[in-house]
């Protein structure tokens, strides 16, 4: 195949059923849907007797290391690989330069996706990667085993904010109440996932606070993270961090602005607003409340300037909307 072909989840279907080896590639920076789609698929293809395992960038945390019951740890050389919840190959980090260019399949769920593997299934309506996961294990005739299914879960729960971001559907409430049948602690999962909080955590949440800048008449809100300040914390504690400023009432767009080696990476998190298009600016992407972009090769006030006229530009075009 010389160039990306979109196939249908039947037909992803069938190319798992016909391959074996499988090499099962999550995105850097992890989260609990990539994860939970890579050790969920992975569990599946194990169970059909088939070889599996997985590479990420990034180590498992001590918080998804549950996730490692769902699966059996096997050697060997890969012949097949498939990316899960991965939107560009760049987000692989590491592994891009080995594997970035060799993916067979891509199954997604971002609107950003941008093509890079021989066959591609995406799902911009699915709130997580998860839901498509658990939909193709399904399709391969695979019961998920309690491990597979609190894999799913976690991915389905941690993409929506506990359900609680506009992605969320019905059939997202319904998939995930399908899975819970299956016996796992639900509620453990979710208070691991949304309510446990290292000390570190909480002090780095009270930084934000108070160093936080407002614009657009209060309806923006941006913070600065040095390189300096996120080596001192875990990085588990840093994810996450960008959803704060949206919660913060009257603000519309938060945008966090994390220091690289080579610039900043902007998140950002809305309500009601488009942030997607705005990353889009400047080469990134994600979902429609939730993306993100890299600012390479600008100082602090170069990146800040930028992200925020943008932003601000977003919420006068939203908000001549809404009056219309």
């Amino acid at each position: 195949m010389n160039k990306a072909t979109n196939i249908t989840l039947e037909q992803a279907a069938g190319f798992l059923r016909e391959h074996d080896d499988f090499l099962i590639l999550s995105h850097a920076n992890p989260d609990g849907d990539t994860f939970g789609c890579s050790h969920g698929l992975c569990g599946a293809l194990q169970l059909m007797g088939k070889r599996a395992r997985i590479v990420c960038a990034d180590p498992l945390s001590e918080r998804f290391s549950y996730m490692k019951k769902a699966i059996e740890v096997q050697e060997f050389q890969e012949r097949t690989i498939v990316s899960v919840d991965v939107a560009d190959k760049a987000l692989l980090g590491s592994s891009e330069e080995l594997y970035g260019d060799k993916v067979d399949l891509a199954i997604d769920h971002h609107v950003s996706h941008v093509p890079f593997a021989k066959r591609i299934y995406v799902d911009d309506t699915a709130a997580a990667a998860s839901e498509i996961v658990y939909d193709l294990i399904l399709l391969l005739g695979v019961e998920p085993t309690e491990h597979i299914a609190a894999c799913l879960y976690t991915g389905i729960a941690t993409d929506t904010g506990c359900f609680k971001y506009g992605s969320t559907t019905r059939a997202t409430h319904e998939k995930a109440g399908r899975l819970m049948e299956y016996g796992f602690n639900a509620a453990e999962i979710n208070y691991v996932m949304f309510d446990m909080k290292t000390k570190a955590r909480l002090k780095l949440e009270q930084y934000v606070i108070e160093h936080m800048e407002f614009f657009a008449e209060d309806k923006g809100a941006v913070v600065v993270l040095t390189k300096a300040l996120m080596d001192s914390v875990d990085a588990e504690d840093v994810n996450g961090i960008a959803a704060l400023p949206r919660q913060i009432q009257g603000v519309e767009i938060g945008i966090v602005l994390k220091e690289r080696e080579d610039g900043w990476k902007a998140s950002m998190r809305s309500n009601n607003v488009n942030v997607q298009e705005i990353c889009g600016l400047f080469g990134g992407g994600g979902h429609i409340r939730a993306a993100g972009c890299s600012l390479k090769n600008m100082r602090l006030q170069q990146a800040k300037e930028k992200v925020v006229a943008a932003a601000t530009e977003a919420l006068k075009k939203a908000e001549k909307q809404w009056t219309e």
